[in-house]
């Protein structure tokens, strides 16, 4: 089944019966009142449940300082996925990560053993990021028993008793996250959050994994990491990878998890020593060795917005109805290309694509 059609089954026809099966019923009986005013002044532990899709940690980054600023006495615990822990655990403004399985319906034991983590926690208030497409997140963002949960507004899902209305045209991610905080009149942070290493360590894991370095030599990024949406198949994945190891000097570092290890190392095989794999498991290790990349090409959206937030020239393919939620407004080192178009690519239009000016337009 194709990701398009798995995700529309499951916000239509799943989440519906795991919302049912969490017994979690609206209530008639009218709710007790309470002062937002007074909730939002001066809570002492605060619940920050991330969204469950790709790049979505490397979003709302800047969401989490905020809050982080504004109480910067309160404790704060992080909600993440298993397979963004290695993201998470790297995010020094949180005083606690929790780690959660995701699951389809909101029984068994990973589910209890997520929310067992939450219970032992008296939360003051909880913030949820999830989108309409993630149902786990909101869910245990209910069952943490925060007493005032704030999220955005998700028919016929009564996890929040404060629920946010995007606004109509705010289609960049980034925009419709800081909404949730806007409204509630917790400013922004004026600085982006950066993601670096120090010089030091930033060399010690060049010299170690940068096998025979030549001084001034310089490297692209290919990430070919699982992505919810569609991909290009592994032949233009190769293609791409022959084009860039033909075009560029120096060598091509692959990104992959362990869901794409097949594809990362046919393309291993097919370059030989100008190709370099390394698993995305170790976010300093991934910050490091792209400090020394000019490119980065990417189709999963974690690497896209981490290179995005650390001033790469960086290439994106997604799902075209995805590009204006990915697609950072004036950078012009940013292009993101369909990946519909992406599949039919010969080889010609691979090295006009990666020639063409930076924009974050669809070449036709």
């Amino acid at each position: 089944m194709m990701p398009r059609a798995v995700g529309w089954l499951r916000q239509n026809l799943i989440d519906p019966i795991a919302c049912r099966l969490s017994s979690v019923q609206k209530s008639s009986a009218p709710n007790a009142t309470f002062s937002v005013a007074q909730a939002l002044k001066a809570p002492q532990n605060i619940l920050i449940v991330s969204d469950s899709r790709p790049g979505a940690l490397f979003l709302a980054a800047s969401q989490f300082w905020a809050i982080r600023n504004r109480y910067p006495n309160a404790r704060i615990c992080l909600l993440a996925r298993s397979d963004r822990a290695f993201i998470a655990r790297e995010i020094p403004f949180v005083d606690q990560v929790v780690i959660y399985e995701d699951f389809l319906f909101p029984l068994g034991g990973r589910l209890r053993n997520a929310i067992k983590q939450l219970e032992p926690d008296s939360f003051d208030l909880a913030f949820c990021f999830s989108t309409n497409t993630s149902f786990c997140p909101a869910y245990l963002c209910y069952k943490s028993g925060a007493r005032i949960r704030i999220g955005f507004q998700r028919e016929k899902v009564p996890f929040f008793n404060i629920r946010i209305v995007p606004h109509q045209g705010e289609d960049y991610e980034e925009q419709r996250l800081s909404l949730l905080l806007r409204t509630l009149g917790i400013p922004q942070v004026k600085e982006r959050v950066s993601w670096s290493v120090s010089k030091e360590s930033a060399q010690k894991i060049q010299d170690r994994f940068l096998v025979g370095r030549k001084p001034d030599e310089q490297f692209v990024a290919l990430d070919v990491s699982s992505s919810t949406g569609e991909r290009p198949p592994a032949k233009q994945f190769l293609e791409i990878a022959q084009y860039i190891a033909d075009t560029f000097s120096g060598r091509l570092l692959v990104f992959f998890d362990f869901a794409e290890r097949k594809i990362a190392h046919q393309i291993k095989d097919s370059l030989g020593p100008k190709a370099l794999l390394f698993q995305v498991d170790d976010l300093p290790k991934i910050v490091a060795l792209l400090t020394t990349c000019q490119q980065l090409v990417a189709c999963n959206s974690d690497l896209f917005h981490l290179g995005v937030a650390m001033g790469l020239s960086v290439n994106g393919i997604f799902d075209a109805q995805d590009i204006s939620q990915w697609a950072p407004p004036n950078r012009d080192d940013v292009q993101i290309f369909d990946t519909e178009a992406v599949k039919t690519w010969t080889p010609q239009q691979i090295a006009e694509a990666f020639h063409a000016p930076q924009t974050t337009q669809i070449p036709s």
